[in-house]
């Protein structure tokens, strides 16, 4: 069973040296292929990329960064249309997994044949970071808070969902789509609902990712205003999603939510 892991990573080759890069060379097993899409065609990145013998299969391709669009969009589309694996997983640059990432994922798939999409459980924390400097770390906690919780958990977004850590069989079918920012992992997890059914995900209860939101990144600098527009979207394509209704009075009932607090930043991040 080959595995794919994607990175899309944009000017920061320090972190991607340091955090992502770092979790994979510790991995326990690596027979895995590398998929790094470097964005933009940053030398720094491509210098690290290449220019040292990783114990690994890497794939490197530099694409043009698009000012239409999300970036992290147009980057994983061209991961996903590169990577050869069977499975495909997502890494970002400034996020790690634990050097049994890749052997337990392989394992659960292999026991549970029945599988066509999952995600592990992340150790997450919020930092608060101020001319480049953390100036305040939440406390971590794990997402999702119950590992035995269903897909309906996350598409009612009653569970945090985040595709670090989030594996689905390769399929030439789903595209990420890059009008979406705040909510682009939470579509693309619709688009797999919709192409392999609610029966064949399931979490895999093991914590293997360690997830670090800051405020600098693309939710720490968004307001509420942009996530009940997001929202919105989605809820035009309810039909194509085949969303249940329940689950799109819920998405509704988010969508009135912040738009009474539409000008304020996530409280975490203030």
């Amino acid at each position: 069973m080959k595995l794919s892991i994607i990175t899309a990573t944009y000017n920061r080759p320090e972190k991607l040296s340091t955090i992502a890069l770092k979790s994979l060379l510790n991995q326990t097993d690596h027979n895995f292929e590398w998929v790094i899409i470097n964005d933009g065609g940053n030398q720094r990145t491509k210098e690290i990329v290449t220019k040292f013998p990783a114990p690994f299969h890497i794939v490197y391709e530099e694409i043009e960064h698009l000012s239409i669009g999300f970036g992290l969009c147009h980057a994983r589309n061209k991961g996903l249309d590169i990577a050869t694996g069977e499975l495909i997983a997502y890494l970002d640059d400034d996020n790690s997994f634990e050097p049994e990432f890749i052997a337990m994922v392989k394992q659960f798939f292999k026991q549970q044949n029945f599988i066509k999409y999952s995600m592990v459980v992340q150790n997450r924390r919020r930092d608060v970071i101020c001319q480049g400097k953390t100036i305040r770390m939440s406390k971590t906690f794990l997402s999702p808070s119950n590992p035995n919780c269903t897909l309906d958990k996350f598409i009612s977004q009653q569970e945090i969902f985040d595709s670090n850590g989030f594996i689905h069989y390769r399929n030439h079918a789903l595209k990420w789509n890059p009008c979406h920012r705040i909510f682009a992992d939470y579509e693309f997890l619709l688009q797999c609902a919709k192409k392999y059914g609610v029966s064949t995900f399931k979490v895999n209860p093991q914590v293997l990712v360690n997830y670090i939101q800051s405020s600098e990144g693309t939710i720490g600098t968004s307001t509420y205003r942009q996530w009940a527009e997001e929202l919105k979207q989605i809820i035009k394509s309810a039909s194509f999603y085949s969303l249940e209704l329940y689950q799109v009075e819920r998405l509704q009932e988010l969508t009135r939510m912040y738009n009474n607090i539409a000008n304020n930043r996530a409280p975490a991040f203030v």
